[in-house]
């Protein structure tokens, strides 16, 4: 991601981009599992991103014409050749103009 954040802090919102489409488009079974809802529109729209130990990403993805769902994700660094990916929450019934907040994973 390219965004520039520092340590511990959550980045300011911007647009989503290849990089983030793809992780979100990775998470949509989960997120569909968790909200008890099956997505025919699942595209990311903006995020926020914060250096943890690795990337912790919070993502808007749309899922219907004003209908939001807030991901949010965790990368790890780069270890043994693998980057693990754990999925740590979904919130359903946002719209356009909420704000990306960080919440209490799971």
């Amino acid at each position: 991601m390219s965004k520039e954040v520092t340590y511990g802090g959550w980045s300011e919102t911007g647009p989503a981009n290849e990089e983030v489409s793809a992780l979100s488009k990775l998470m949509q079974k989960i997120a569909e599992a968790n909200t008890n809802r099956k997505f025919n529109e699942f595209k990311a729209i903006e995020y926020r991103s914060q250096v943890v130990g690795g990337m912790k990403y919070l993502i808007k993805v749309q899922v219907r014409e004003n209908d939001y769902v807030h991901l949010q994700v965790f990368q790890s660094p780069l270890q043994e050749g693998k980057i693990e990916t754990k999925f740590e929450g979904v919130q359903d019934g946002h719209k356009r103009d909420d704000p990306l907040e960080p919440f209490k994973p799971f």
